[in-house]
């Protein structure tokens, strides 16, 4: 078998030296686009009655990092904002001034005016602004606006997440809150069912109950809503 292998070797042709193999022409590489160096950003609620304007900063926001949401009207907002997560507003000193008896409450605010005087300037604080930016806006200033509100809006977020942890705690039984209180103390179930009087089997219920009530699936998602809770008090 062997002999026969070599002998059908010597006998093929022989491959030319220069030999080269056709290669295909491929279709030239699309540029690859770089992520945004600023990362995810926070949520932006623009309030912009020109849909062409509207979808461009959405557009342009999107593509800086940040989770932009169009908004037509300041009742368009008000109406959703029990369901959104705290962000930064945008929108004109004009529709902000219609909407200051529906005054979006707690949200960091960026105005853009056409003119403004001394008087507009105080309106536009006492509705809230904390930065204001000449029309036509370009989107360097706006990500420097949004820049120096980063602050604020993060901590509108400790605070909503503070007092939604406390509305969540307030509604447990005296007695569940003794045992949470007692777990954010570290305490192990024997430890906490000597210090309260109860059996260990009682503490387990109480601590599988407490999961329920605050819809958490572990110890550390309990806490946190515990402590966030707690620091409710300083706002």
């Amino acid at each position: 078998m062997l002999e026969h292998l070599a002998l059908s070797r010597r006998n093929a042709a022989p491959v030319p030296p220069n030999f080269a193999v056709p290669l295909r022409r491929s279709a030239p590489a699309r540029p690859v686009r770089r992520p945004s160096s600023r990362g995810p950003g926070f949520p932006v609620y623009l309030v912009e009655p020109e849909r062409a304007s509207r979808l461009a900063l959405v557009r342009d926001l999107t593509s800086a990092g940040f989770a932009a949401r169009p908004f037509a009207t300041p009742d368009e907002l008000n109406a959703a904002l029990a369901d959104l997560p705290p962000g930064c507003v945008v929108m004109d000193v004009a529709s902000a001034s219609a909407a200051e008896k529906d005054r979006i409450v707690g949200l960091p605010t960026i105005l853009i005016y056409a003119s403004l005087d001394a008087v507009d300037a105080v309106a536009a604080v006492r509705l809230g602004a904390v930065d204001l930016l000449h029309r036509p806006v370009s989107l360097p200033d706006l990500l420097s606006a949004l820049d120096r509100a980063a602050p604020k809006v993060r901590a509108v977020a400790v605070r909503d997440a503070a007092l939604r942890a406390k509305a969540a705690v307030d509604t447990l039984t005296p007695r569940e809150r003794e045992v949470m209180e007692c777990m954010m103390e570290g305490l192990a179930n024997k430890e906490i069912a000597r210090l309260l009087g109860l059996s260990p089997r009682t503490i387990e219920m109480h601590r599988a109950r407490l999961h329920r009530r605050l819809s958490v699936t572990s110890l550390t998602e309990l806490l946190a809503i515990a402590f966030r809770a707690r620091d409710a008090e300083y706002f």
